[in-house]
């Protein structure tokens, strides 16, 4: 699906999609956003044990909330000079990630390390858009 297509569940295109998109990957094994007219379309998979309106508002919240996090840390100046400053923020995302209703979502304790990993190479990657575009 083209991404200027691609339904935002009310997150900004630019800043927080890219995290929606990783962590829909990483979480659900989703690569993109299914067709939810097609037929073949399997609404509640035993994997998931849970409805794609479930899945995608349990993402949104922890986007918004790890995004918050990442945000507040990247305004801190000389943020990625700052060993102690990242390792603040990766502490802060383990925490988001472990709470009770996104630890439940499937693979998100077991890849918490991997997923913060991917967090923090989109706020680098990202830095100048999450902080300077509106």
């Amino acid at each position: 699906m083209d991404a200027g297509k691609q339904p935002t569940y009310g997150l900004n295109r630019k800043k927080q999609m890219p995290i929606f998109n990783m962590l829909r990957c990483e979480i659900f094994g989703e690569q993109s956003v299914p067709d939810l007219t097609a037929s073949n379309v399997a609404e509640d998979t035993p994997l998931y044990r849970m409805k794609e309106d479930e899945r995608i508002s349990k993402l949104v919240a922890l986007i918004q909330e790890l995004y918050l996090e990442i945000e507040r840390e990247l305004k801190l100046t000389g943020f990625w000079e700052s060993i102690p400053a990242r390792n603040k923020l990766i502490a802060h995302l383990q925490k988001a990630i472990l709470q009770p209703g996104f630890s439940a979502m499937p693979g998100s304790v077991n890849k918490r390390k991997h997923i913060i990993s991917r967090l923090m190479e989109i706020a680098e990657r990202n830095h100048d858009i999450i902080l300077y575009v509106h």
